[in-house]
């Protein structure tokens, strides 16, 4: 039906084994259990002969070495067009290493097997996700959570910022207050079959999924939003998290609590729904893109010295900076990307987004809605602003975790808004 939404979605167990060893921390943990599995989630959406399809990792973080891989064969089972098919990683903190990081080797942390299966595993996702597309409705609806996110940088009068978790550590000047914002809304799309059941459920929200930390796989409170979706509209529907501009914003709250506030917040606008009968325009953009990177040539110590990390972890930035110095990368090629569903647009970015970012590429996108979605389609670190470089603090080190400059980063900013203008004529 050429006029139709069609809609298919999957979801498929990627948890590794246990005892393959945990990233998020400094240091690796040895997983001991399963709190709750780690899924591969895919959705794909056909639109007047457009087809384009969004996966959502429950990993820490993915390169375009196995992500490219993985859209590769995705197209290739699907015939839907590489540029068509998107993925992000949800960040949670209790998934495995998929790259070597915070002083370790690949052959150290990553389980090579289970990281070369990956792409299969998504592009099955993917395949059976356009296998099962049925005839659809959709629609729009947002909520808002006050409560949760905090930023977690603290400004002070001496012009440093330090993270939250690294404060009461000898800083003598006064605190003036968090050194950025948070993003409240929670952006809410919802697909539901053609007698109104509820079959998929995509949300942005700007938070860090720090909120399970323990020796467990752990998809963190998404999974929480899920089961509760599940639990209120049915098995078959699926809900699917777009990780927002969260790279300086965290929560006191537990995993539990975090989830649970976040579905209260959801559900009763999605029990308000109201689909659109009209099939959505689907349009969607990917470009290459060559950054700068942090100058590791500069001393450091000092900036390293100041975030206040205690004497071992500072060791392991040290380690971090001359692993950096010796590859010699000074620029990096990434790729930004957006897509639009009807007036509901998205920009991909590949990194660890802060929020301030975020909000720019809300304020300024010619869409009526537009949520950033970070840690999509690459990995290159912390992606902060340039007062957060001047400032200090633990993102503002040199690591293969925190690699573009902030001019880097404006340019991929910059990159992206040019991107929406074009899809949106």
């Amino acid at each position: 039906m050429a006029d139709s939404l069609l809609v298919g979605t999957y979801e498929v167990d990627i948890t590794p084994k246990i005892g393959t060893l945990l990233a998020g921390g400094i240091y690796p943990r040895v997983s001991k259990g399963v709190h709750d599995p780690l899924m591969a989630k895919a959705i794909v959406l056909e639109s007047n002969g457009t087809r384009l399809a969004y996966v959502i990792l429950d990993l820490l973080v993915l390169t375009r070495r196995e992500g490219d891989r993985a859209v590769e064969m995705a197209s290739e089972l699907t015939g839907i067009p590489a540029q068509n098919i998107f993925w992000a990683t949800s960040h949670t903190h209790s998934g495995p290493y998929t790259m070597p990081l915070f002083g370790s080797t690949e052959e150290e942390v990553v389980d090579k097997e289970w990281l070369s299966s990956l792409p299969e595993s998504f592009a099955h996702c993917v395949a059976k996700a356009d296998e099962r597309k049925i005839p659809a409705r959709w629609g729009f609806t947002r909520g808002y959570n006050y409560t949760l996110p905090l930023n977690r940088r603290l400004r002070f009068k001496d012009g440093r910022e330090l993270n939250n978790f690294l404060i009461d550590r000898g800083e003598e000047a006064q605190c003036v207050g968090t050194a950025g914002p948070v993003d409240p809304e929670i952006g809410i799309l919802f697909f539901e079959d053609m007698e109104g059941k509820l079959i998929a459920v995509l949300f942005n929200f700007a938070l860090h999924l720090t909120t399970h930390f323990g020796e467990e796989f752990s998809a963190d409170y998404p999974s929480v939003v899920a089961r509760r979706i599940k639990e209120r509209f049915g098995e078959q529907a699926i809900a699917l998290y777009m990780p927002g501009a969260m790279g300086d914003i965290n929560t006191y709250r537990n995993m539990e609590e975090t989830g649970n506030m976040l579905a209260d917040s959801m559900i009763p606008k999605l029990l308000a729904r109201k689909p659109q009968e009209e099939a959505p325009i689907l349009k969607a953009m990917k470009s290459e893109i060559r950054v700068p990177y942090r100058d590791f040539d500069q001393d450091q110590e000092e900036r390293i010295r100041a975030s206040q990390w205690p004497e071992d972890v500072q060791d392991v930035f040290r380690k971090e900076l001359e692993i950096m110095r010796k590859e010699g990368i000074r620029e990096g090629e990434t790729i930004v990307s957006v897509w639009r569903i009807g007036d509901i647009a998205f920009a991909g970015l590949p990194g660890e987004l802060f929020v301030e970012w975020g909000l720019k590429i809300k304020a300024e996108s010619p869409f009526p809605w537009t949520f950033p979605v970070e840690l999509c389609c690459d990995y290159q670190g912390y992606l902060i602003t340039r007062r957060a470089w001047e400032g200090g603090g633990y993102e503002g080190l040199i690591a293969r975790s925190a690699k573009p400059s902030p001019e880097g980063v404006e340019m991929m900013v910059n990159k992206t808004l040019e991107m929406l203008e074009e899809i949106y004529r």
